[in-house]
């Protein structure tokens, strides 16, 4: 066989040693004594001599082994293998095996590479096709291997900004970088990593070159997808803070202080809270964020967010808001809109079910400042769901909003000039309730507009302007002046007497239609009972429940502790607690409790000497 005239030998040889993976004016190294290389790039393909008797050498390509011989021209085979393959092995590069009578050739593009012989085959303990077939499929795991690799082969950075792209060789070499726009990007190779710093808008192709071969890096400047500031601060307030109040209410204020650009989305790392934040403590808390949009450049930053509980006098809210008509929504609309003003503090229930059967509905929760001051509004909530089950939903909603009310634990939200934030948004799957109960206390700016409004996710919130609820009776839906009913009795412990009918006795109605808040749903009664016991012995006094109106579940917050009811049937009566009065003595007892949304009242509460 001729080999290759001079000169296209020389030009191979130049094309074919731009090789492998070190820092630039770093020599490369030579190939070690006992393995042959092939003119093209050093080391892709390359044969060694295997040590002991007999003779025995192995083809390598990219570093896997490819074939093994025996004898004393194994090496020699080999050797004329390797140069047959010595050129740019660049994809599709077609494999193959050919069966002769007795013996079986690989095939590379068409040129026989290497025979496997029937002595090769019984030294190997196979026949010849299948040895061929062996080496045929380490070639293809070989060739497999990218000779130059780099990830990610993308970068999308602001102007300033720096990416980092990792490159890996088959085998050492040198790695040059092509031409790409200079005015776009600077670009620097170091080792096994590629920095790409953005200059100006724009993008370009980064060619990373290994011999013969190539890899490219799409590098895209563009404007940030948004702003991470360094610092925020949160108000807390509680007598003690707990974590997950804390990580809400950092969670709200990243959101809404981190800036996007139309189609970024914000992505919250763990905001890791050390524990409960006790009133006039401040803790900072440091927080990952990143901002990513498919038309801007990715921002990552550490926001510090400043908590600090601070004291904040609560009274009983001067209005009842109650969302729940209709309960269950077939259509797309505005379920409730108020206004909440400075000195005039809020409650607000809600209570709705999406009563479609085949698709998902989104429930969202707004508050909107119109003025040009921002607002600050004090927030405490009990919320659950969604859920299919009502009774179970209302019942977790009330325990969470009794426990942060006694506790004073909320935190204050800021509402932007002629700007809305989504406060809640839920997405109701079919027949899947939610439930709630908010309190808002205007204490800067305002008025804030509460609006609720709910839609199937496709819509946009801005086309949903039908108000759905003046129709939907009998369910409760209005503004409502005043939020508590007090109670305040004394009774003989030995004497049975009836303490309150919940769910009747607020005599609320709304200011502007005039219709009863039926099942004071959202009312919170405040029962205050001094228990005497004139006799000259202790009594047992019972606290009794009767689920006059249906079933209904029952929570009580008992001298500060919490007594759950369970769920009583219709006109099941049941004792909640007891109380023990000593002789001739009293017993002052306080017991707050709140009809529970999704259950049939009223329940009247007596008490029974046992």
């Amino acid at each position: 066989m001729r080999g290759p005239r001079p000169a296209v030998a020389a030009w191979l040889a130049a094309v074919l040693s731009l090789g492998g993976l070190i820092a630039p004016g770093s020599p490369a190294t030579g190939a070690p004594p006992q393995t042959t290389t092939t003119p093209g790039l050093r080391g892709e393909v390359v044969v060694v001599r295997l040590a002991g008797r007999p003779a025995r050498a192995e083809l390598r390509v990219r570093g896997r082994p490819v074939a093994r011989l025996s004898g004393a021209t194994a090496r020699q085979r080999l050797e004329t293998a390797a140069r047959r393959l010595a050129r740019p092995l660049l994809p599709p590069v077609v494999v193959a095996v050919t069966a002769r009578r007795r013996a079986a050739d690989l095939v590379v593009d068409g040129t026989v590479v290497l025979s496997a012989e029937r002595l090769d085959a019984s030294r190997d303990g196979t026949d010849p096709p299948t040895l061929a077939r062996r080496w045929a499929r380490a070639l293809e795991d070989a060739l497999a291997i990218p000779p130059i690799a780099v990830s990610p082969s993308s970068l999308v950075l602001a102007p300033a900004g720096v990416g980092v792209a990792r490159v890996s060789t088959a085998i050492p070499g040198r790695v040059i970088i092509g031409s790409f726009d200079p005015e776009v990007v600077e670009v620097t190779l170091r080792r096994d990593e590629v920095r790409v710093t953005g200059r100006r808008l724009g993008s370009t192709i980064v060619p990373l070159r290994f011999g013969p071969y190539r890899a490219d890096v799409a590098v895209s400047v563009r404007p940030p997808a948004g702003t991470v500031p360094w610092i925020t601060e949160v108000i807390v307030t509680g007598t003690q803070a707990p974590p997950a109040l804390v990580r809400e209410a950092v969670e709200r204020r990243l959101f809404q202080v981190v800036q996007r650009r139309p189609g970024a989305t914000v992505v919250i790392g763990p905001v890791a809270v050390p524990g409960p934040v006790a009133p006039g403590a401040s803790v900072p808390i440091p927080v990952a964020v990143s901002v990513r949009s498919p038309y801007g450049a990715p921002v990552d930053g550490t926001v510090i967010v400043t908590v600090t509980n601070t004291p904040l006098r609560l009274g009983d809210p001067d209005v009842l808001l109650v969302s729940n008509r209709p309960e269950t929504i077939t259509a797309n609309g505005r379920l409730f809109q108020e206004t909440l003003t400075a000195g005039r503090p809020a409650r607000f229930l809600f209570h709705h079910m999406n009563g479609d059967a085949s698709q998902p509905r989104v429930l969202k929760i707004t508050l909107n400042n119109p003025g040009g001051a921002r607002a600050r509004v004090h927030y405490l909530a009990g919320l659950a769901g969604p859920s299919p089950d009502p009774l179970q939903i209302g019942h977790q909603a009330t325990s969470r909003f009794l426990t942060a009310l006694t506790a004073g634990q909320g935190y204050m939200v800021e509402v932007p000039p002629r700007s809305a934030t989504a406060f809640e948004a839920y997405t109701l799957a079919p027949r899947a309730l939610v439930s709630g109960l908010m309190q808002f206390q205007v204490v800067e700016g305002g008025p804030v507009d509460l609006t609720v409004h709910v839609r199937v996710p496709w819509l946009l919130d801005g086309t949903v302007t039908v108000d759905l609820g003046p129709w939907a009776f009998p369910h409760p839906r209005g503004t409502f002046p005043g939020s508590v009913v007090e109670v305040a009795r004394e009774l003989l412990a030995h004497q049975p007497a009836p303490v309150a009918d919940l769910g009747v006795m607020s005599g609320l109605r709304d200011v502007r239609t005039g219709e009863p808040l039926v099942g004071d749903y959202g009312v919170l009664y405040r029962l205050r009972l001094r228990l005497v016991n004139p006799t000259d012995r202790e009594v047992t006094t019972m606290l009794v429940a009767n689920a006059a109106g249906g079933p209904a579940r029952g929570l009580f917050l008992i001298n500060g502790a919490a007594v759950d009811a369970g769920l009583l049937q219709p006109n099941e009566e049941r004792a909640v607690t007891s109380f023990a009065v000593a002789a001739g003595s009293a017993r002052d007892v306080v017991i707050l409790t709140m009809p529970i949304a999704g259950s049939f009242y009223p329940v009247r509460l007596a008490v029974r000497p046992r």
